[in-house]
């Protein structure tokens, strides 16, 4: 039997999908799962079809037309793939009665993933005009927003402006921050705000964009900036898609709410006394000398050796990370299926990891 590329009908029908006549059978027996399309209703009529149509049989086919139909319809959607309805119902209709169709299940799936990787490029194309556009009107903004009351620049570039004073404590390192905060893009765009969702935001400061790890730590707890962070500070020729194109300029408004120090890691004991490094027969043969280590740079060495730890346990998490990013852009089936925009954003992602790991200094 032809079929619609399955694409189109996953998770609408549990079981196989028969064309006998003009009735539609599905196996197995047993009532099938709900269809994806729709969510069960508590306040749904014992019988929503009862008087309606003349049998069950009319009534069961129906249903299933109504939710393949949206459930075609909004992956048509997701994918902004243009389509003309009508050959889709045509094309549609033959398949499920067992006609013969202009192409087989093979040939439509060459078809639409060529026309996925062509709304891709397309997709792509538009995302680096985007960017050129954001950077000339993000240089412009900043060369103009500078020199406006009250801004200050920093060394980096970043731009901030006082709204709102107070005297509390400082963030630094890797402390924990509580934030309420607004991003928009330069002409205004919301992309995220905390304010929106109602809910503060809690992060470590190592672990966001150089603009607010900096940003922030000027900041004291109940004070409110206003930061313009230039791209390179913020998600620079990458982007973060969908919201915000490559090269972008950001504004943000923070509330900095609360303060938690983040505790250094404790070293392994205390070290008093200096320690005698003596080498191994081998290496006292190769020329290496017996080496005395003063307490303080034990300690020292402790220290760096648990920075190093933290560095390489964060490369390990990144490369899984990747992995995972690897696995899901290989799977056919998922880049088939998924919108251009979800496809574009896993390439950022690993992007995003790849440079990551390569200032962190691993491979």
């Amino acid at each position: 039997m032809k079929t619609l590329p399955i694409f189109l009908l996953s998770g609408v029908l549990a079981g196989s999908v028969m064309g006998q006549n003009n009735a539609v059978k599905v196996s197995p027996p047993a009532p099938p799962a709900p269809f994806s399309g729709a969510a069960a209703s508590t306040n749904a009529p014992a019988d929503p079809g009862a008087g309606k149509f003349k049998t069950d049989l009319e009534k069961h086919s129906y249903a299933m037309g109504v939710l393949l139909a949206g459930d075609i319809k909004r992956q048509l959607s997701r994918g902004n793939y243009e389509h003309d309805t009508e050959i889709v119902i045509k094309a549609f209709s033959e398949a499920l009665r067992g006609k013969p169709t202009v192409i087989t299940d093979g040939e439509a799936n060459v078809i639409l993933r060529n026309y996925s990787t062509e709304i891709r490029k397309k997709s792509e194309e538009k995302r680096k005009e985007d960017g050129e556009k954001a950077k000339v009107v993000g240089e412009a903004f900043l060369a103009a927003n500078k020199s406006k009351e009250g801004v200050k620049v920093t060394a980096s570039g970043l731009q901030y402006k006082v709204l709102k004073a107070a005297e509390g404590a400082k963030a630094k390192g890797d402390d924990v921050v509580e934030v309420h905060y607004r991003g928009t893009l330069v002409d205004g765009t919301e992309f995220d705000s905390s304010y929106t969702r109602g809910q503060p935001a809690s992060f470590g400061l190592s672990r966001v964009i150089k603009g607010w790890t900096e940003g922030l730590q000027l900041m004291t707890v109940g004070s409110k900036y206003q930061f313009v962070i230039p791209s390179e500070l913020a998600y620079g020729q990458n982007g973060s898609p969908p919201k915000i194109p490559p090269h972008s300029t950001l504004i943000f408004e923070v509330d900095l709410l609360n303060v938690k120090p983040q505790a250094a890691p404790p070293l392994p004991s205390s070290v008093t006394s200096d320690i005698i490094k003596v080498p191994s027969a081998d290496e006292l043969k190769k020329g290496a000398q017996i080496e005395v280590i003063k307490s303080t740079d034990a300690e020292r060495l402790q220290r760096e050796a648990a920075e190093q730890k933290k560095v390489e346990e964060e490369i390990a998490y990144l490369k899984g990370f990747l992995k995972s990013v690897d696995a899901k852009l290989s799977n056919e089936k998922f880049v088939s299926n998924a919108k251009p925009d979800v496809i574009e954003k896993e390439h950022q992602k690993k992007a995003d990891a790849e440079e990551k790991i390569k200032k962190l200094g691993g491979a």
